[in-house]
């Protein structure tokens, strides 16, 4: 700035002198210079005084930061009056400042300092250190990374790069049971359009809600969305959720590279980032239960979020109270739909994400619904009872369910939607469930005619076997001659008659002897 000054001065002196040469120098023109330069018209009368009328100005003396001072400059955490306390206290021989004594490396260092004001010290700092020095030191890792430079990643095709984060939202919601407390949500980002792809939101971090937004991205609904599709990679941070091995295991079976970025480095999934800001401000801020907005005396914040059912009634009815998570879900669903369609971004040109991804010709990968559904769904273990299979305090029902009573299956699930699940039973599907209070008339009445036509079924089959234990017992209760089939051993095999005769007798018997009674005229002997 000095040195454009400086060429301004040269160039505006130079043209006054002209213009006294030719004799038709006034007053109005040195106020003209004075008024664009930004000076006095005292200070531009000085520029065209005669050399020696003028006063010999003594250049400031320039101050060149010593190894101690910058020591000291990190000691005292960046405040530059602190260390000029110390300095001044050393070069004077006093040795102690704010009642403590000046630390030993920097007294020696100090020792034969000269003195400089506050002032000069101050400008020496400022023009030596750069600002991410400063804030290194007066606010920390926070203030270095706001004043550092970051490189810029150049933006990839629609639907081909990700980026996922989770984040604790700074909002009290009431859930359907317990106290009031801030959720999590996991959102999905495109990086090429910077559109909001998929999201969930739950009460705590799980490999469900990676899940859920994930399986929100990929599907493709025309009706619904123009979005959805399989990327070729994802980045993602250290967050154990995204580390899950059913989550590996999903992506890895659709060929997804895995990107897992260093820990503390969130400005290298900026955009995912940016938005979680995008989020706070335009939306968070604005609803009953932010955490940082206005707080009373006592440090609270204004609304009631005490566990009880009246405050829980009272916080539905009151603008200032925490809103169920519920209505915060349908509220967060809407504006995704509006940042999606209807906002412009800065960095897409003007353009909405919805416009960028209509614009952008680049080929997608999709895959089918049915697919999709049996790979990104959270699951847990569950055994099948007589109502049912009950999770999350509803109770699923399906045709399929009927006589498995006791058997232990594995579900599948989207965290915050409870309208079914899939059913799996020894790694294979076996049915989509339903809960019972919310089963449509069809579905009922298919219910019932499936437990009619299988109670139908257990019945024919008993049936069935009943008759064909009759025919293999009817050999043991005839008149008492055996049918041919129920011989052991057949005619003509080389025996007596004596053994003929003898094993007629025995089989004469059998009718009384199994029932423990015998002939009193048979002969004992025979």
């Amino acid at each position: 700035m000095a040195k454009i000054a400086a060429e301004v001065r040269r160039a505006a002196v130079a043209r006054l002198e002209e213009l006294r040469a030719d004799g038709v120098l006034t007053a109005g023109h040195v106020r003209t210079v004075a008024q664009s330069t930004g000076v006095s018209e005292r200070t531009v009368w000085r520029w065209l005084s005669p050399p020696a009328a003028r006063s010999v100005r003594q250049p400031r003396p320039h101050y060149v930061l010593s190894e101690t001072d910058r020591e000291a400059f990190a000691f005292y955490r960046g405040n530059i009056a602190a260390l000029h306390r110390a300095r001044h206290a050393v070069v004077a021989g006093d040795g102690t400042t704010a009642g403590a004594p000046v630390p030993g490396f920097l007294a020696e260092g100090w020792d034969r300092a000269r003195p400089v004001t506050l002032r000069t010290l101050q400008r020496a700092f400022a023009e030596e250190l750069t600002p991410a020095e400063r804030a290194a030191w007066q606010s920390g890792e926070s203030g270095r990374r706001a004043a550092s430079v970051y490189l810029q990643r150049p933006d990839a095709l629609r639907g081909r790069c990700w980026e996922m984060d989770h984040k604790q939202i700074p909002l009290l919601v009431l859930p359907p049971k317990g106290k009031a407390l801030c959720p999590w949500m996991t959102t999905v980002v495109d990086d090429g359009t910077r559109a909001l792809l998929g999201w969930s939101v739950a009460l705590a971090p799980t490999s469900g809600t990676v899940f859920t937004a994930m399986r929100m991205a990929m599907l493709h609904e025309p009706d619904v969305s123009p979005f959805g599709a399989v990327p070729e990679r994802v980045r993602i941070d250290r967050g154990l959720e995204f580390a899950a091995d059913a989550v590996e295991a999903a992506l890895g079976t659709l060929a997804v590279v895995m990107h897992r970025l260093p820990a503390f480095t969130p400005h290298r999934k900026g955009k995912v980032e940016r938005l979680n800001l995008t989020i706070e401000q335009t939306l968070i801020s604005q609803l009953p239960g932010f955490t940082g907005g206005p707080r009373d005396a006592g440090g609270k914040l204004y609304g009631p979020v005490k566990d009880s059912v009246a405050a829980k009634q009272a916080a539905e009815g009151q603008a200032g109270g925490p809103m169920r998570i519920e209505r915060f879900v349908d509220r967060f669903a809407a504006w995704a739909r509006w940042y999606n369609t209807e906002r412009p971004h800065r960095m897409l040109g003007g353009r909405t994400p919805l416009q960028a991804w209509t614009d952008d010709p680049a080929p997608l990968r999709r895959i089918p619904a049915d697919e999709l559904r049996h790979l990104m769904l959270a699951d847990a273990e569950r055994t099948i009872r007589k109502d049912g299979i009950s999770f999350n305090s509803l109770s699923y029902v399906a045709p399929e369910l009927q006589g498995r009573g006791g058997q232990v299956v594995q579900i599948r699930y989207m965290p915050h939607d409870d309208r079914q699940i899939e059913v799996y039973l020894a790694g294979k599907h076996l049915c989509t469930a339903h809960p019972t209070g919310q089963l449509t008339a069809k579905q009922t009445d298919a219910f019932r005619i499936h437990a009619a036509a299988e109670a139908k079924r257990l019945g024919q089959e008993r049936r069935r076997a009943s008759r064909q234990a009759r025919r293999t017992l009817a050999p043991m209760t005839g008149d008492g001659t055996p049918p041919a089939e129920s011989r052991l051993v057949p005619e003509g095999d080389g025996r007596t008659r004596t053994q003929r005769e003898r094993d007629q007798a025995l089989a004469a018997r059998a009718s009384t002897s199994l029932l423990g009674l015998t002939d009193p005229t048979a002969d004992p002997e025979s």
